[in-house]
């Protein structure tokens, strides 16, 4: 099964083991975004190094904070001051169900967005699939439409997209078990796989995503 999109984007956790890196640079994959921080507190202890071993591959890096419940604030806090992100480096809001408490809500996702717009100067990349779609249906009015969307749906096409939005500009098409193939990725295996709405060149070009893509794929 051939996905929609450019397909040489991954995104990473401590959870996933990079075997070589080496073998990692000779896939197709050109980017990557890995977790930095969780909440108010969390932090991943494999960012930084990862961060700086993608650079020197030559890799285009970014990074995303998993959401919760707490205090929005704190949340932009925890992951501006841990992930340090480049002007040249793609920032997201992972806005998925908690692991811990209650999840993040709409209002917060708002607030959320509106202070990485203050310490940044651009909006963050929204990632969601299921939730993010209930917590934004019928919500068109928003500043979530100046975000770029990251949708999260395991299917051959990335139908349904949330309310706020008119088109994806990244499509997570699988968590590496679930969603169509390929699923594996050189010098790690399974992991999530994503794709860019449109070419390559475009993708270069874009990253790190402060805008919505004009260009789409057929």
């Amino acid at each position: 099964m051939i996905v929609p999109g450019t397909n040489v984007v991954i995104d990473l956790s401590h959870h996933n083991n990079i075997s070589s890196w080496t073998r990692l640079r000779q896939s197709e994959i050109v980017a990557i975004v890995h977790k930095a921080t969780e909440g108010a507190t969390y932090r991943d202890r494999t960012y930084h190094e990862r961060k700086r071993r993608a650079l020197r591959e030559g890799f285009l890096w970014g990074s995303y904070h998993f959401s919760s419940g707490v205090d929005p604030i704190s949340q932009v806090e925890n992951y501006m001051e841990y992930a340090e992100p480049g002007e040249d480096e793609l920032i997201c809001l992972d806005y998925e169900p908690s692991f811990s408490g209650s999840n993040m809500s709409y209002e917060d996702m708002i607030e959320f967005v509106l202070e990485v717009k203050r310490w940044t100067g651009r909006y963050p990349v929204i990632y969601g699939g299921a939730l993010l779609r209930e917590a934004t249906r019928r919500r068109r009015a928003t500043v979530l439409s100046d975000c770029p969307l990251w949708f999260s749906r395991y299917t051959t096409r990335p139908y349904g997209i949330p309310d706020p939005w008119s088109i994806w500009t990244l499509w997570q098409y699988s968590d590496g078990n679930w969603g169509p193939e390929p699923h594996k990725v050189l010098g790690i295996g399974r992991c999530d796989r994503d794709t860019f709405n449109g070419s390559l060149e475009r993708l270069k070009e874009a990253w790190p995503l402060t805008h919505k893509v004009e260009e789409a794929v057929a």
